[in-house]
């Protein structure tokens, strides 16, 4: 089934492999497919590289399972297994159910588009999803990049809420904030190319497309944020960021995202927003109060409400 990855070793293809097959035993015999989506998926996943060289799985194993029927035991289930799974296995495993006769109406957005162009089916029928539409390439709503930067934007206030916190940073923490921030300048330049129209699921693809990126807010800044974040996905060496200042970077990255994050919204028709508008508004206005540290929606009900509308 792999590469999983575009530089890792083989040793880490077999793990993931193996790691696979596991999943693969606890969720096949309740789900008609098992499909991979994320960087492993596109065999674009990211090699944790270990102090000693050797190297270990760093992304999430995030994956749809198709099935007849979906009701409240079913996903009780999935959840589950999620959490034996990811005990196990020491990364975290997200089982995402769909049912099969759904396949076939499912929305264009980002996450769906991704799926059926950037994916590996690690069980069941290699061609389960082809039922679903065929999404045009240069018709992506933008809207999702709207969404993409709000779910961004919460990660940055989950490390603004740990640095306000006296205890130092572990070094699990700081691995991943750093992988946090990196997370928010790809969605820069993800939107950045979403709204130029040259948005594509491979980062090998996208990472020619960004230097011809036209005008946006912090545009160098922004390239050259990209490219950074690309290189380590490309070669997760995070001990090589031992100088990484994370409250500086943080507020570099937060002060981005304020001239950023209106821009694209700006880019945005408001018809095609499948967040309800008002929703939308309350929900940029209370994020961008709350990383200008301002008054903002009570921390939980603006969590809350991501998580729905994301």
């Amino acid at each position: 089934m792999s590469p999983y990855t575009l530089n890792g070793s083989a040793d880490l293809e077999a793990k993931i492999d193996a790691d696979l097959l596991r999943i693969a035993e606890a969720a096949s015999p309740c789900s008609l497919a098992g499909v991979l989506l994320g960087g492993y998926g596109r065999g674009e996943g990211t090699p944790f590289i270990n102090p000693d060289g050797s190297q270990r799985p760093f992304n999430d194993y995030d994956l749809v399972v198709v099935v007849d029927t979906l009701n409240p035991s079913i996903r009780q289930k999935f959840q589950t297994l999620e959490k034996q799974l990811t005990e196990e296995l020491g990364l975290q495993v997200d089982l995402f159910p769909y049912r099969n006769s759904h396949l076939h109406r499912c929305e264009f957005s980002l996450l769906n588009y991704e799926m059926k162009y950037g994916h590996k089916v690690i069980w069941g029928n290699e061609k389960i999803l082809g039922a679903m539409p065929d999404y045009p390439h240069d018709a992506i709503p933008l809207a999702e990049g709207s969404r993409l930067l709000l779910n961004r934007g919460k990660l940055l206030l989950d490390i603004q809420q740990r640095l306000a916190r006296p205890a130092p940073l572990t070094e699990e923490e700081r691995i991943r904030f750093i992988k946090f921030i990196f997370k928010v300048r790809l969605a820069f330049g993800d939107c950045a190319l979403l709204a130029a129209g040259q948005y594509d699921i491979s980062y090998t693809a996208k990472k020619a497309q960004i230097s011809t990126l036209g005008e946006c807010p912090d545009r160098k800044t922004v390239i050259e944020g990209y490219l950074t974040a690309i290189k380590l996905k490309e070669w997760g060496d995070f001990h090589a960021l031992e100088s990484f200042d994370i409250p500086e970077e943080l507020e570099a990255t937060r002060a981005m995202f304020i001239h950023f994050s209106p821009w694209y919204q700006s880019q945005v028709p408001a018809h095609t927003h499948s967040i309800p508008s008002w929703i939308r508004k309350r929900l940029n206005a209370a994020l961008m109060k709350r990383l200008q540290g301002q008054p903002s929606l009570p921390l939980k009900l603006f969590h809350k409400l991501q998580r729905r509308f994301s």
